[in-house]
């Protein structure tokens, strides 16, 4: 089971809970145009009824050890500045990274800091991961610059389905291996 809380330098991440529905919208809402170019789930903004659901559904998920979706809060302020997740949906003994930043906030090392921690925690914490992988479309530069500066190694190319104005079709698989 993975911890509620996990330090990651310049924010912490906490574990989805309902009473974040506010701060979330809020960042949702700051951000709606970029992640509307990469994120499927974005293409409108998420109502209050519908976001409480899904932080309610994720909020079972991890309790249930099925999947690990984190907020990303800054120090000082706890403005929620993006969001971050373990998600098994890279295969047998591998799990996935996702992550996303609120767009006023970009460009401070918050996603490479929140992937760093969730691959710590997700070798330290879930028997059985031996590779975490990081998928994203080609064409979003500033997401695939963060797996290389955590070590992982492009390892293909995947043919991916178009579900935001921003994807191609194409998408890059980047791992890393526990043994790394």
């Amino acid at each position: 089971m993975l911890p509620d809380v996990l330090a990651a330098g310049p924010v912490e991440l906490r574990r989805w809970r309902p009473s974040d529905l506010e701060p979330l919208l809020e960042a949702v809402a700051a951000s709606l145009p970029e992640l509307r170019r990469w994120m499927a789930w974005a293409q409108t903004m998420p109502g209050q009824a519908e976001q409480l659901e899904v932080l309610r559904a994720g909020e079972a998920a991890f309790d249930a050890g099925a999947e690990w979706n984190f907020l990303l809060f800054a120090p000082g302020d706890g403005t929620v500045v993006g969001g971050a997740g373990l998600h098994p949906r890279a295969g047998p003994e591998s799990i996935e990274i996702g992550y996303w930043v609120r767009s006023d906030r970009t460009g401070r090392g918050f996603a490479t800091a929140a992937a760093g921690a969730l691959v710590d925690a997700a070798f330290a914490h879930l028997g059985g991961v031996d590779r975490v992988e990081i998928r994203m479309d080609r064409a979003n530069r500033a997401s695939a610059a963060v797996p290389p500066k955590l070590g992982f190694r492009l390892v293909g190319h995947e043919a991916r389905e178009i579900l935001a104005p921003g994807h191609t079709g194409e998408g890059l698989i980047w791992a890393l291996d526990r043994a790394s």
